[in-house]
């Protein structure tokens, strides 16, 4: 059988969060499947310098990349795929080129803005002094962590607020408009420039708690005890009247797609506005693709087998 290594990111068990954890679920199950197609994989916790010797000494026909964070920093997972390149070892999912251009969301936001792809206003405590509210809401992000780490439902309406908060949560942070609206998890899998957009979902509120934020915060991803884990439910089905935003927002995901380099598979998060204005709220270049995560949800509704997913992603990827 032809070996493969399943790269994931080095997690300790004995203080991994949840998200942390849905890594070893994601890398196990990937592991499974690869199996039953006649592989041989072998899964690494990522460590560069490890990595390199490990590829020498495997020569692994190709590399099956779920590193998220490098020495616990997501800004640094680019990191990977430019072992993987510099080893000249084929690899899954985006290129080093799309890493770096998603890596951090505001620079992601930057590049949306610049190519005239609409994404919620934001602020760093840099743009405090010269820019104003004008009555926008807005709610704190991480620029670099992504399964909602640092999100909180709670909504800044004044520069003094703001300000307290950003410096309270450090530079990491930044203030993005809340968007009063719907929210979509859209899913691609495809060639570099032929992105296909899988069925797109929506990420309903239901029974939502009279007056709480509307948003797919860390307990509603992760927290299987918080009321709003249950109360998040992802929709596939819509109305007629929904068609039109459906084929804007596959056109977008397109876009974004070529935009961002992307390859293999990857996610693009939306809030559609009240007015049925789509906004781009970041860009997952390397998207969980555990059993119970919104990719093989998307992929089970267009008809694929998990086992017909990976295959794919290992060809759009690895031309394998």
């Amino acid at each position: 059988m032809e070996k493969l290594i399943i790269y994931h990111t080095d997690i300790d068990p004995k203080t991994a969060t949840p998200d942390d954890l849905d890594v070893l679920e994601e890398a196990k199950f990937v592991s499974e499947i690869l199996s039953k197609m006649s592989y041989e994989p072998i899964l690494r916790s990522f460590n560069i310098e490890r990595a390199r010797e490990e590829i020498k000494r495997i020569s692994p026909v190709f590399v099956f990349n779920l590193v998220e964070a490098i020495n616990g920093k997501e800004s640094l997972s680019y990191l990977a795929p430019e072992v993987f390149e510099q080893e000249g070892v084929p690899y899954t999912g985006c290129t080093k080129s799309a890493f770096v251009k998603t890596a951090n969301k505001i620079s992601a936001k930057n590049i949306l803005n610049e190519n005239g792809i609409t994404t919620p206003y934001f602020l760093t405590l840099g743009d405090l002094s010269k820019e104003e509210l004008q009555g926008r809401k807005f709610l704190l992000k991480s620029a670099t962590d992504h399964a909602s780490r640092g999100l909180e439902a709670t909504l800044y309406q004044d520069k003094d607020s703001v300000e307290r908060a950003l410096k309270s949560r450090g530079i990491d942070f930044f203030a993005e408009e809340y968007i009063e609206g719907r929210e979509f998890n859209i899913s691609i899998i495809g060639l570099i420039s032929k992105g296909i957009v899988l069925p797109i979902a929506e990420m309903q509120f239901k029974d939502w708690k009279e007056g709480k934020l509307k948003i797919v915060d860390y307990d509603a991803k992760w927290n299987p005890n918080a009321h709003e884990y249950s109360a998040t439910v992802r929709n596939f089905d819509f109305l007629e009247e929904d068609q039109n935003l459906i084929k804007n927002l596959e056109s977008i995901c397109k876009s974004c797609w070529n935009l961002f380099d992307l390859r293999g598979y990857a996610r693009v998060d939306f809030r559609v506005s009240e007015q049925g204005i789509p906004y781009v709220l970041e860009i997952n270049s390397n998207p969980c693709i555990s059993p119970d995560a919104g990719f093989i949800a998307a992929v089970e509704k267009a008809g694929m087998t998990r086992e017909q997913i990976i295959r794919k992603i290992i060809k759009y990827s690895c031309n394998i």
